[in-house]
């Protein structure tokens, strides 16, 4: 038999697509998309804020160059830093969150700047905290939809190669394809607007569609989805039955489109490329008669008068779930604005977001997303785990679902399960380590969370048990040094300080 070794997918990044493109290159330069990500750099507003529920005081300046974020509790000598912020995500045309580089582990720090209102404030998520937490891992998934040509390093949960992606914002290759054959004239590239219509449109939906819940197909990846190919195929998405509104998301444009008149008349006619030039944005002054004639290339027979603001009565910007100070465009393109009361979230019974195939399996895993302690989640998965019995995300889902109901052999045998097959799911090994020590498998459980710690040094839950665990043996060094590190991330987390002073020791 002779074994054949593909090769790599060649990436060639907006570069290259200049030298033939140079007027599309600079014009979509400038668009959120392309602008979406960075280095930070010298580019920070400098700003001081108090968050309420923590008491915190927060500052951003600039120093020699670089972005820092200062953090302080006045009175509070143990809760106070400094810590660099490295890079960006957000185009600023809503907001921009930063984040954290710490020994290349990647983590969204707890401050954004609102372009909107110009303000500092609590990064989404955050609102509610008590104490400063820099533990929150960019994952992957996350960053994809900001950066271009990412270089995660496999094993771990968070950690990437310097730099974590090669090219800032959202690259033509997104869109386009690879370029590497392209380039060298060896091939043609993806045109979106002459695929067939759901290859078109899953172009788009990549990141701007979520729904209630997104399930990666068994063996398949959304990262490996290429321009061209049925998004379905890779991920199966869910939407709650009979919801006909539901508040405004971040990268809900393609759910919210899809419940629109416009677009259920006029079908697959109807696509992002009809009201948006992927390439360019119009100028602010330019923006309502820009898309008013878009309106009118199908609603004509209306004769709106000209410089009617059709986006501005039948698109109205909204408040964004979970994001305090933005707003961004309704695209659910309501004939009549309703009263912000009269949302009718429909049933709780999760369905398919279009023309999807999907199984036990995945509906399962999206119960599962949505409810921690979903009935229907449990049913669904102990069905479907004959057949997929070596899938790691549903063995461990379905072993967290049995932790809950007290079934803590089960849950252990199927942890187990998931860590054979993939080694680096750290919800698996710090759980499975939690049930080893509750056994009296303490050196089984000290195995598993170090483990998981090296995946992701942020683990609060697990580095408090390990510390717990190494005092219980006497190794009292080891302990506190675990402590020390979680508090370069969760510098604030009350029960690390206080096991530290226990062991009459300081955090430093």
């Amino acid at each position: 038999m002779i074994l054949l070794l593909l090769a790599p997918i060649a990436y060639v990044g907006n570069n290259a697509c200049a030298a033939c493109h140079p007027a599309i290159y600079r014009s979509y330069s400038q668009t959120p998309m392309a602008q979406s990500s960075g280095a930070v750099g010298g580019k920070l507003p400098p700003g001081r804020f108090r968050h309420a529920p923590s008491s915190l005081v927060y500052r951003l300046l600039m120093q020699d160059g670089r972005a820092f974020l200062r953090y302080e509790r006045p009175g509070d000598r143990t809760t106070s830093g400094r810590q660099e912020l490295h890079y960006f995500l957000g185009s600023a045309a809503a907001g921009r969150s930063y984040l954290l580089a710490i020994d290349r582990f990647l983590y969204q720090a707890p401050v954004t700047y609102y372009s909107q209102k110009k303000i500092w404030d609590v990064s989404p998520g955050y609102e509610d905290d008590r104490r400063m937490r820099m533990n929150r891992p960019v994952e992957p998934g996350c960053l994809s939809c900001h950066a271009s040509q990412l270089q995660p390093i496999y094993g771990t949960q968070n950690r990437y190669a310097d730099p974590p992606f090669l090219q800032a914002g959202i690259g033509c290759e997104r869109c386009h394809g690879p370029g590497g054959e392209h380039a060298k004239g060896d091939g043609g590239m993806v045109n979106p607007a002459k695929l067939a219509p759901q290859r078109r449109d899953a172009i788009c939906a990549q990141c701007h569609l979520s729904g209630e819940a997104r399930i990666e197909r068994p063996d398949r990846k959304l990262s490996h989805y290429r321009p061209g190919e049925l998004l379905s195929d890779f991920v199966a998405y869910f939407v709650y039955e009979g919801a006909t509104e539901s508040g405004l998301k971040a990268t809900g444009h393609v759910e919210k489109l899809a419940r629109s008149q416009c677009r259920q008349r006029s079908g697959d006619r109807l696509w992002c490329g009809s009201c948006h030039d992927p390439h360019a944005v119009p100028r602010p002054e330019e923006r309502v008669k820009y898309y008013a004639d878009r309106c009118l290339a199908c609603h004509q027979p209306h004769r709106t008068p000209s410089g009617v603001d059709c986006a501005g009565c039948h698109m109205p910007r909204a408040q964004v779930e979970g994001v305090f100070h933005g707003v961004l465009t309704d695209h659910s393109i309501p004939r009549r604005l309703a009263p912000s009361n009269t949302a009718s979230p429909g049933g709780r019974r999760l369905v398919p977001f279009g023309a999807q195939s999907v199984d036990a399996r995945a509906l399962g895993l999206a119960y599962a997303e949505v409810s921690s302690e979903s009935g229907e989640a449990f049913r669904l998965l102990t069905e479907a785990l004959p057949s997929h019995s070596r899938d790691a995300e549903l063995l461990t889902r379905l072993a967290y679902l049995n932790q809950q109901r007290g079934d803590l052999d089960r849950a252990a045998s199927l942890y187990e399960a998931a860590l054979r097959e993939e080694p680096h799911r750290v919800a698996a090994a710090v759980n499975l380590g939690s049930i080893c020590a509750g056994r009296g498998q303490l050196d089984r459980a000290i195995s598993l969370w170090q483990d998981a710690l090296r995946r992701n040094p942020a683990l609060s839950e697990a580095a408090i048990n390990l510390g717990l665990a190494l005092r219980s043996k006497g190794e009292q060094a080891a302990a506190a040094e675990t402590l020390r590190e979680l508090l370069r991330f969760d510098p604030d987390l009350p029960r690390a300080k206080k096991l530290l002073a226990q062991m009459g020791l300081p955090r430093r």
